[in-house]
């Protein structure tokens, strides 16, 4: 008789309800005991899963952290096309995110992301991806209408300019950037940059 060969090694997906579970206690962790003092051990311990599950699904405990902030804290991003290259820039600042977010004043996401590497790549690549994204399909649209020169060296830098405006207002002065600043910070600089014909 012939041996049957081995079955491959399946990763089960966790549910919905499931991965909410997780992202759930996750997020309530480090609210309670600050991002630092929170561990991926102590999450499989809260929701009784094995600390491999949780590497498989998220890679990291940063990924980890910002997902559930996003999952608790943030709405899905809805396309943005209002009209003029302005008005698309004004309604996706008012949709960013903070980066620490109001209700959690434990989690110390800002005060680790100075020193993490891997958390603030999580940031980018989670939380502000989106946002991100919505920038370059904004810009690269007003470039096809010809209100942006294609070769402008302003649209190098354009992700770079959304991000630190937000963290730059947390640095130096120690509050969150909200959209009205952002805003006006975009007017004085973004904007001349982008629509100049140098």
């Amino acid at each position: 008789m012939s041996k049957q060969p081995p079955a491959p090694n399946r990763r089960r997906r966790l549910t919905e309800e499931r991965e909410r579970e997780i992202l759930d206690v996750t997020f309530d962790l480090v609210a309670e005991v600050g991002y630092e003092q929170a561990t991926v051990d102590e999450v499989a311990r809260r929701t009784k899963a094995s600390t491999a599950t949780l590497y498989r699904q998220w890679e990291n405990k940063p990924k980890l952290v910002i997902t559930a902030m996003m999952a608790r804290k943030y709405a899905p991003l809805s396309h943005i096309d209002a009209g003029s290259l302005r008005d698309d820039l004004v309604a996706l600042a008012r949709m960013m995110p903070a980066p620490h977010p109001r209700g959690a004043p434990t989690l110390g996401i800002w005060q680790a992301v100075i020193s993490d590497p891997a958390l603030a790549q999580a940031l980018r690549d989670v939380l502000f991806a989106p946002y991100l994204d919505a920038l370059r399909m904004i810009l690269a649209r007003h470039v096809e209408r010809g209100t942006i020169r294609p070769g402008n060296p302003a649209l190098a830098h354009a992700e770079m300019f959304l991000l630190g405006s937000l963290f730059v207002e947390k640095l130096f002065n120690g509050i969150e950037a909200d959209a009205d600043q952002l805003i006006a910070v975009m007017d004085a600089l973004l904007l001349p940059a982008l629509t100049g014909g140098g």
